[in-house]
């Protein structure tokens, strides 16, 4: 949000001191006042004339400002005067709206503002500055600040070069920033109780970090000033400020809360309860400051404290609707100093905390005139069709506008009772298309974008993939008849191509996912590992390429945190894997974060790890992990290799070597170096080695180890979910007494678990006898003076 101002509201020049000169009337310096009064009798009947003027005049200024006041007070005087008028004479407010002259004007207005002559009176104190003879900077420093400010909010800031210019005057804003911090109350040295006035410079000074902090790509400079800090520091002490004085502080927190640097800086300091108290303060009249605390608060929030003020949250979502449907009619997209980009940028985090918050604002929110799915819809539509050129220029603002409307329509298009709608204007799909397909040489900047947006080509992709538009949908797989989960048989070299583990995660837990990256690359020798910051590095399709990927997966395991469920990117491929290829996921569940809405009802059944502590101390965990996907290749229907079969174990009883999986020593998976894929096959670890039977747990790795062995699948494992050895024998004494009867209890069981599913008999029965072996290997007291001459082995191994 900008601070726009008119000749109707800001400040009235007789509000400023005036300049008290005891110079004679010449001056040495005469010919400038004359250049200037020539300055005023130049026509001004045109647009263009007046920004001639306007130019001509910035120039003379410079020249003013460069000369000490107390060699030239005549020409600081003149000058001065001048300025109420000429802002009248050249429509100042109306010119500015050229980028040229804004342009101009504003580092014209910044550069001086870092004059020695400047820097000097703005590190004066109050009483200082109040001193006659510095009086002569007053409406000078004013109008520089004036300026600054409302030519500022009319810059994009798309090149480095005028990022680089603020950058440079870093320590003028660290100045200005001082400046209002020793005016603030907490300085002062009497006490303070309410309608402390900060001062017509400070207001204007405040102005500048309003408006600064509105070019979004700026405030990373303004953090190293500590303007976070320094802010909410001001807002604690808003209630013993003018109404005046208080205003602008709002609207800067905001500001910097539209960046996630500034949101987590903010954050550190209590920002969200500093607010709540600001919004208490009764207002002397109704301006947008209600709204802006709401947009503040939506964005300083997690997506869980969002949800928690029901009621709360529908009447911002109503606000930030009228405030699209009012900016899209208004002059150069905004209203009330908000720009259209706004509320739209709000409205996509808003849109990842539940299908809800979606439904209101398409369905049920309060506007005038009132709206519903199809007017909302076209009203996205329509800003789309307008902003859909900004690529091809360099305003950020209307790229992040374009962005934000993007990822909107990719909510919208998750929700298939919205689908149809999408799918009815053919000019909404053909616009999107072009920024998947459009192959020109357009050179597309990089934006600035929260975490909770994707980008454009990303974006696109996602809306034409939910309504089946993109053509990777125009592909049918046979899962039948192509086995991805295999290893495959090279029919050329008879060489066997190992499985693929695709690891789908969030950019914001890269921490994370190269441990886990580290991890798994161990057993390289066992799995491929495909990763897009490898597999994807100069791909043309980044999704075409990710799609691929996951469809040559055998496993992919999903990285799931707060990042993962509010990213689009990640849904797409969650619900990819498993609604359209039917994969098998292995869900890793990063410190207490809970799956929730689209991410928790697809992971209904599905057996998860979790890391709740530092990596390094979750041995049990790392292992869980590892058995798990062992686990999970153990079920895929992989060739057998004769060819990979070594010397066969060295005792009495040879156990059953399967080839089509690997099972490490539960006692060394997580430290074990990489070794060949005959090592793992040909050294079995006798029960011996193992823990007891008794000793067992679901999450000490035993008992998938177990399952694993015997080639059985997970899908049966989780449906007997065992949580102890002991439980295993137990049951094992029951199988033995009805076999036929516990398989049709477990199979009606089964079907109900997996969506109609039969069991297999087959597999049921192979469970059946491996358990009923366990239980000889493990008789209790009872069974050993019975049958302890039936025990003929008491070797188990696992590979």
């Amino acid at each position: 949000m900008a601070e726009e101002l008119t000749m109707d509201t800001i400040d009235l020049p007789e509000r400023i001191p005036e300049i008290v000169s005891d110079k004679p009337n010449t001056s040495a310096y005469q010919h400038l006042i004359d250049r200037l009064a020539k300055l005023q009798t130049l026509p001004t009947t045109t647009a263009q004339l007046k920004k001639e003027m306007w130019s001509q005049f910035l120039a003379l200024w410079c020249e003013i400002l460069q000369i000490s006041p107390s060699d030239a007070s005549l020409c600081y005087e003149e000058y001065a005067s001048v300025l109420p008028r000429l802002f009248k004479t050249v429509n100042f407010y109306f010119i500015r709206k050229d980028v040229k002259v804004a342009r101009e004007s504003c580092f014209t207005c910044i550069s001086q503002l870092n004059h020695p002559n400047m820097r000097y009176f703005l590190q004066l104190t109050t009483e200082q500055q109040n001193i006659p003879e510095n009086k002569i900077y007053h409406q000078h420093i004013y109008y520089l600040l004036l300026i600054a400010a409302q030519t500022i909010s009319f810059l994009s800031f798309a090149t480095s070069d005028d990022q680089q210019f603020i950058e440079n005057h870093q320590e003028l804003y660290s100045l200005l920033i001082e400046h209002i911090e020793q005016s603030m109350p907490e300085h002062c040295q009497t006490i303070i109780e309410k309608e402390h006035d900060l001062g017509i410079i400070n207001l204007r000074g405040l102005s500048v970090l309003w408006n600064t902090a509105d070019r979004t790509v700026l405030v990373p400079i303004l953090l190293k000033c500590d303007l976070a800090k320094k802010v909410i520091g001001w807002l604690a002490q808003s209630t013993k400020l003018t109404d005046t004085g208080r205003r602008p502080l709002i609207s800067i927190v905001h500001n910097i809360a539209r960046h996630d640097d500034g949101a987590d800086e903010l954050n550190k300091y209590g920002a969200i309860d500093k607010i709540k108290e600001y919004k208490k303060i009764k207002l002397e009249k109704m301006d947008s400051r209600v709204l802006t605390i709401s947009m503040a608060l939506a964005l300083l929030s997690t997506p869980e404290e969002l949800k928690r003020d029901q009621k709360g949250m529908n009447i911002v979502l109503n606000q930030l609707l009228q405030l699209v449907i009012d900016a899209a009619k208004g002059d150069r997209y905004r209203r009330d100093g908000f720009h259209v980009s706004e509320p739209l940028g709000v409205l996509v985090k808003m849109f990842v905390v539940e299908e809800r918050t979606l439904d209101y604002v398409l369905c049920h929110a309060e506007t005038q005139p009132p709206s519903d799915v199809h007017s909302t819809i076209r009203l996205f539509a329509s800003l789309l069709f307008k902003f859909a050129d900004a690529l091809k220029g360099t305003d950020r603002l209307e790229q992040f506008t374009l962005i934000a409307l993007l990822n909107i329509f990719w909510s919208i298009s998750f929700q298939e009772n919205y689908a149809s709608e999408l799918l009815q204007d053919q000019e909404l799909i053909v616009t999107i298309q072009k920024f998947v397909e459009n192959d020109q040489a357009e050179e597309i900047l990089e934006q600035y974008k929260p975490r909770s947006m994707e980008g454009i080509k990303e974006a696109a992709h996602g809306i034409l993939h939910n309504l089946n538009q993109d053509k990777k949908n125009e592909i049918v797989f046979d899962k039948e008849n192509i086995s991805l989960d295999a290893l495959v048989l090279n029919p050329v070299g008879g060489i066997q191509k190992k499985p693929s583990i695709m690891i789908s995660y969030s950019h914001g837990d890269n921490i994370f996912c190269n441990k886990i990256l580290d991890l798994l690359t161990k057993h390289n020798d066992v799995f491929e590992i495909w990763i897009d910051r490898t597999h994807c590095q100069g791909v043309e399709d980044l999704w075409e390429s990710i799609a691929d990927g996951m469809e040559q997966a055998s496993i992919i395991v999903c990285l799931l945190s707060s990042q993962y469920f509010e990213s689009k990117s990640c849904r797409k491929e969650f619900i990819y894997a498993t609604d359209s290829l039917k994969k098998k996921v292995v869900p890793v569940l990063i410190e207490h974060f809970e799956p929730k809405g689209w991410l928790g009802i697809r992971m209904t059944g599905m057996k998860y790890v979790r890391f709740r502590g530092p990596f390094e101390s979750e041995q049990n965990k790392m292992t869980e992990l590892l058995n798990t996907i062992f686990s999970s290749l153990s079920s895929a229907k992989i060739p057998i290799n004769e060819n990979l079969s070594a010397q066969p174990p060295n005792h009495s009883t040879p156990s059953p070597s399967p080839s089509n999986h690997v099972m490490l020593p539960l006692s060394s998976l997580p430290h074990q170096s990489s070794s060949s894929l005959n090592t793992f096959a040909t050294q079995p670890t006798p029960v011996a080695s193992l823990r007891p039977c008794n000793q067992w747990t679901s999450t000490s790795g035993d008992i998938h180890a177990w399952f694993v062995h015997h080639r059985l699948s997970t899908e049966l494992r989780d449906l007997f979910d065992f949580q102890t050895g002991e439980e295993m024998l137990d049951y094992a004494q029951l199988l033995i007494k009805d076999r036929e009867k516990q398989m049709n209890i477990y199979e009606r069981i089964f079907a109900k678990k997996y969506n109609g599913s039969d069991m297999p008999p087959h597999e049921f029965n192979r469970f059946a006898k491996a358990l009923e072996q366990l239980l000889r290997d493990n008789p209790s007291p009872t069974m050993k003076k019975n049958s302890s001459a039936s025990n003929k082995s008491s070797i188990c191994t696992i590979l």
